[in-house]
């Protein structure tokens, strides 16, 4: 398996097969979508099985020529802290494409559905793999395109609306970073790195500190957007409403950890001192998030909508934490991370579930379904007890992890932000048991004229409960692999050969550029 170009596969399999989609007999798309999405799976899990814990750097790493005059490159890496993003994303596609059989019907709007689905999640892989700074850039607007397809096309009622208002927010900050894309390699060309944009050569070459802050504003604007920065988050709320459940799965799961995955892998190692500049508002703005998200659902009667912010109130606490500066932070950062797509996409699956038998996403119309969905009960309330940070489940040491890594860093901060957990334990119990134990409120929603879930919906929601528990047990699979390259040294001088070569990097020896920590002390 050590012969194969595995990061290629990973990214290109899914937009191959997005164009394969579109040509496909409809009866047969919805099986290649689930098929490529499978293989995959496959070849991220080949991936982590190669993958050594506790060893720092790019294990695996691919350079292939591409516009060498411009400096762009076909570079791919992972290490510690994409590592279990792109696996996320994997996973979430399989189960994303497996919750839609019901578009597989609906006739010739199926074929552009799944290869819209596929080609998400290729550019999310290479979003989360580059590691030249242009075809990352690349790889950004291909998974925004098709987001905004999925939600104008096949979303609610106030779709358009949704989706030109996503595409708005998305489009501003994109072409900010584009400017600071070209300006940071310019810069280094200046200083003596040549023409070129990988993000190796771009460290070592520096960028004056006079110019940081700007440019790091720069990529905030596309970041932020993206993670949900109050008060860049306004977009959040309505594209999650309005997109299809399988969509959004992938939209909440996966698409908002772009950003926070861009703050750690790009600013901070290469704007170092506009980092420490912005932190202290980032996590004033972060903090407000926190709180202000998690009211918000207090109030949402829309089930998605509930979970938009539900999911922007977790998102504030891993920017909290990854501009906490310290190594706790950042390891319950990525933790969280991965985390919360787990539990967010589970959630999202669940309500679709509930829509699909009852037709209604409304909150207020649901009551005591528990006794006659036991099975569906059952998962609902392990999946909000994770939520919670219940110890014992996934959530729990990453959140425990980011909230101590923000103390340490003002304890102002951490203090208001854990203030999160009154309001997070009264709007989860009004979510489960308003739904499982309150009365019944219509026949439509009754537990006598409600199905429970059966083979199909529990395939797909049990890898997640399995995460869940095995996780929240057994943190250490997720932290001895992602600390060793958020706190050591990053090597990514493997990836910077000028030949086409496919290269397998197992040794400390030669990391020398500074991560996370290093880069702002």
């Amino acid at each position: 398996m050590t012969d194969l170009p595995l990061l290629t596969i990973v990214v290109a399999l899914p937009i191959l097969g997005a164009l394969v989609a579109l040509i496909l007999p409809r009866v047969a798309v919805w099986w290649w979508a689930l098929l490529v999405a499978l293989l995959d799976l496959a070849a991220t899990v080949a991936i982590l099985a190669q993958f050594q814990a506790g060893r720092a750097g790019y294990q695996i790493a691919e350079n292939y020529r591409w516009l060498p005059e411009a400096g762009i490159n076909w570079s791919l890496g992972v290490d510690g802290l994409n590592l279990f993003l792109i696996a996320l994303n994997a996973l979430l596609t399989v189960l994303a494409i497996g919750a839609s059989q019901r578009v597989a019907r609906d006739g010739a709007r199926a074929r552009p559905y799944f290869g819209l689905m596929l080609l998400l999640s290729g550019g999310m892989q290479g979003v989360f793999l580059a590691t030249n700074l242009a075809l990352f850039y690349v790889f950004w607007e291909v998974m925004l395109v098709p987001a905004y397809l999925l939600v104008g096309m096949y979303g609610g009622p106030r779709r358009a609306y949704a989706a030109i208002k996503f595409v708005l927010y998305t489009a501003v900050g994109s072409l900010l970073m584009l400017i600071a894309v070209i300006v940071v390699a310019s810069l280094a060309n200046e200083r003596g790195a040549g023409v070129t944009f990988e993000l190796s050569k771009l460290i070592a070459a520096g960028v004056p500190e006079g110019a940081q802050l700007w440019l790091f504003l720069a990529f905030t604007a596309a970041f932020a957007v993206k993670a949900g920065l109050f008060p860049l988050h306004s977009w959040v709320p309505d594209a999650y409403a309005e997109a299809p459940t399988a969509v959004v799965v992938l939209i909440a799961g996966v698409m908002a950890k772009t950003g926070a995955y861009g703050f750690l892998r790009f600013c901070l190692p290469l704007f170092p001192v506009a980092v420490k500049q912005a932190a202290p508002v980032i996590g004033v703005l972060a903090v407000i998030g926190i709180l202000y998200f998690a009211l918000q659902a207090l109030v949402a009667n829309d089930l998605q909508r509930l979970l938009a912010y539900v999911s922007l109130s977790h998102m504030g606490v891993i920017l909290l934490a990854i501009f906490a500066f310290n190594a706790q932070a950042y390891d319950g950062a990525v933790m969280q991370m991965v985390n919360h797509g787990i539990i967010i996409g589970a959630l999202f699956l669940i309500v679709g579930a509930f829509e699909a038998r009852t037709g209604s996403r409304k909150l207020s119309e649901f009551g005591g379904l528990a006794n006659g969905l036991p099975v569906l009960a059952t998962a609902f309330m392990i999946v909000s007890l994770a939520a919670l940070g219940l110890p014992g489940l996934n959530s729990f040491a990453g959140e425990f992890l980011a909230f101590l890594g923000a103390f340490r860093a003002d304890w102002r901060l951490g203090a208001v932000a854990t203030l999160v957990v009154i309001p997070a334990a009264w709007y989860m119990l009004r979510f489960f048991q308003g739904m499982m134990f309150g009365p019944d409120i219509k026949p439509a929603t009754s537990a006598t004229t409600v199905r429970d879930i059966g083979w199909s919906d529990g395939l797909i929601l049990a890898p997640l409960l399995a995460l869940i528990v095995v996780l929240g047990l057994f943190p250490g699979i997720l932290t001895a692999r992602i600390e060793p390259s958020i706190i050591p040294p990053v090597s990514i001088s493997a990836i910077d050969t000028p030949k086409a070569a496919h290269i397998i990097t197992r040794s400390r020896a030669d990391s020398s550029l500074p991560g996370p920590r290093e880069a702002i002390q």
